[in-house]
């Protein structure tokens, strides 16, 4: 494969391939062809299997700069996207025609069997759209502290060093952090996937006789996963793994739209009503928590259901390439602005002053030849100030610098929707 001249500063949503050749490598008797290729190109694991290198080229430039930048993308190229049969462009709050929407439910359950299988130790597996930011400390942090039973918020685990496969020391700045009982911040393993409860968290919503989370993102416990993706016992439920494997046909219209598989995430929530006696079954302690994430901390921007962005978001979702890079400068500037409040008469001029400080760095981000080309208008609404009385503690992460919250949660229950056990983060505006 030969790359063409320039491929990661210029055209960066082409592809990098300028053309595919043919070339020989011969290895030793002890160095296998994939052990070779993982030093040839730095990986950090050695590949399973390879892919030919014409469906290579159909990623993009700027997909292989963040595959590998951060080494943390999996590509599954089981299906492809089918064309809109609706005006609908990227973006834009409406629907895309039935073909699409089938193939969004497609793709999550075939997610779901892939994640399942491939990471067999994995308690936890997550549904995010392409447009969704998470901020992905705060979420870890959240998911610790409620699966510990909220005892104590632990402080973020330290980086890994991917050379030797250990934690790094951890310091944590800012707040307050929570000590071991020889002065050293405390970090607790996670749990493995047969102890770990079962849970269903994200941004809950209400229909018919039960609870969905909104797609923008979503977390499952594994043995849910399994409970939907097992055969059917019962007849007359469809088979939902069988359906995702089959291309879209018109003869299953009115199927699809029975069970809702034109709306992955109400499909979800439906059909873990459907499994929830297999789903206690399968869960280590005989239940399954609906965790409810309120919306100032998952939320739309720009369009949807919005929400400013601000210290207590955790998924904005609707973003665009350049709003994500903007996203995560705030979460690492927010804190430091509002511990610097009283340096200003007013919180108007304290705002002002923050939001041209965003500015300037916006301006030096277009002179970035890798930035220039996104669109760096009509940025999200951001909210710099804040009562800081009023915020919970934080601790801030060394790898991401940002603030992670003390946020807390509280039991609740909705017996009219099957929820029996169940949290919700507290109200935060």
């Amino acid at each position: 494969m030969g790359l063409r001249r320039d491929w990661s500063i210029t055209a960066v949503e082409d592809t990098p391939c300028a053309e595919v050749v043919r070339r020989r490598v011969t290895v030793d008797e002890d160095t296998s062809v994939l052990s070779y290729l993982s030093g040839a190109l730095s990986l950090p694991v050695t590949p399973a299997f390879t892919s030919p290198a014409g469906y290579i080229c159909h990623a993009s430039s700027a997909l292989w700069q963040e595959a590998l930048t951060h080494r943390n993308a999996v590509w599954i190229d089981m299906m492809t996207d089918r064309r809109p049969t609706t005006n609908k462009r990227l973006g834009e709050d409406g629907k895309w025609g039935l073909p699409v929407e089938v193939g969004m439910s497609q793709k999550l359950i075939l997610w779901l069997a892939y994640a399942y299988h491939a990471f067999a130790d994995v308690p936890f597996i997550i549904k995010g759209d392409d447009d969704s930011y998470l901020k992905v400390p705060q979420f870890l942090s959240d998911v610790r502290y409620v699966m510990s039973g909220m005892e104590s918020r632990q402080p973020p685990p330290p980086p890994r060093d991917w050379e030797s496969g250990e934690l790094a020391e951890s310091r944590v700045a800012g707040g307050s952090s929570i000590m071991g009982g020889d002065g050293r911040n405390s970090w607790r393993a996670p749990l493995l996937a047969d102890q770990a409860e079962c849970v269903y968290w994200g941004s809950l919503r209400h229909h018919l006789h039960t609870q969905f989370n909104a797609g923008m993102l979503f977390m499952l416990h594994r043995r849910v996963v399994q409970a939907l993706l097992e055969p059917k016992s019962n007849e007359n439920r469809l088979d939902i793994a069988r359906l995702a494997a089959e291309d879209f046909t018109k003869k299953w219209v009115a199927a699809y739209q029975r069970i809702m598989f034109h709306h992955e995430d109400i499909l979800m929530g439906l059909q873990i009503y459907g499994a929830l006696p297999r789903v206690k079954e399968l869960c280590p302690h005989g239940r399954l928590w609906y965790v409810k994430e309120w919306y100032a901390r998952f939320h739309d921007i720009h369009v949807g259901r919005t929400h400013n962005v601000t210290w207590s978001t955790v998924v904005a979702h609707r973003c665009r390439p350049s709003d994500a890079y903007y996203l995560h400068y705030y979460f690492r500037e927010e804190y430091r602005e509002a511990a610097a409040a009283s340096r200003y008469a007013t919180a108007e001029e304290h705002e002002a002053a923050a939001g041209q400080r965003a500015a300037e760095w916006v301006t030096a981000m277009q002179s970035d030849p890798l930035m220039k080309s996104l669109n760096w208008s009509g940025l999200p609404d951001v909210k710099w100030g804040r009562n800081c009385s009023q915020c919970p503690p934080f601790s801030v992460t060394e790898g991401d610098g940002v603030a992670v919250y003390e946020n807390r949660y509280e039991y609740w229950t909705h017996e009219a929707t099957s929820v029996h056990d169940g949290y919700r983060s507290l109200p935060q505006w």
